[in-house]
């Protein structure tokens, strides 16, 4: 933990023994439960598996080591991994942003303050990441621009000029209208 190679280390760590549990079941042609984990997705020690009838609760010690603790959320409707928060509504896969940090009793400084000696284009350029981000997680267009409000609002707070705000979210709109295509919307005026 904490080293510049510890992710990576991780990463081959847990596909080895993951690999070697898939040959053996390759090997004696147990297809039906390879079946199921065609929609397991792993980064770093996150695990997903979509579909996979708790599968993966069955056979966890088949794959890691016994030293390895693991822990499940048991989650059927809703579940959090990485940045996403993932839930099934009405029958289909809803996604929104999920972020730890959200819950935090204190605040945190992770966007450029312009009181400072930073340049100010590059500024707004995190504006427009953190658009694109909230473009592709949120599949509601109301959820987008709750989300979108509170990060003008910080970012007002951190001395970003409101009319540049939205004159950048209109550049944004016109270059990244392949994200906003899909809220039926070409831009959203009540976000700002």
């Amino acid at each position: 933990m904490g080293t510049d190679c510890a992710p990576f280390l991780a990463n081959l760590f847990l596909y080895s023994y993951e690999s070697e549990w898939i040959c053996r079941k390759s090997e004696n042609k147990e297809f039906d439960v390879l079946k199921k984990f065609q929609h397991c997705f792993r980064y770093i020690d996150d695990l997903l598996c979509i579909n996979n009838d708790q599968m993966m609760d069955t056979v966890t010690t088949e794959i890691y080591p016994p030293e390895l603790s693991l822990t499940s959320d048991d989650a059927t409707a809703q579940a959090n991994y990485l940045d996403l928060s993932i839930e099934i509504k009405s029958g289909k896969i809803h996604t929104s942003l999920f972020d730890k940090r959200d819950a935090f009793g204190f605040t945190i400084v992770n966007f450029p303050d312009l009181s400072g000696n930073i340049p100010e284009k590059q500024s707004y350029g995190v504006f427009v990441s953190q658009l694109i981000r909230y473009g592709r997680c949120y599949q509601d267009l109301e959820d987008c621009c709750k989300r979108t409000r509170l990060l003008v609002d910080r970012l007002v707070r951190q001395n970003f000029s409101l009319h540049q705000l939205a004159r950048t979210f209109e550049k944004f709109a016109e270059s990244n209208y392949e994200l906003l295509f899909k809220y039926g919307v070409h831009v959203c005026p009540a976000c700002l």
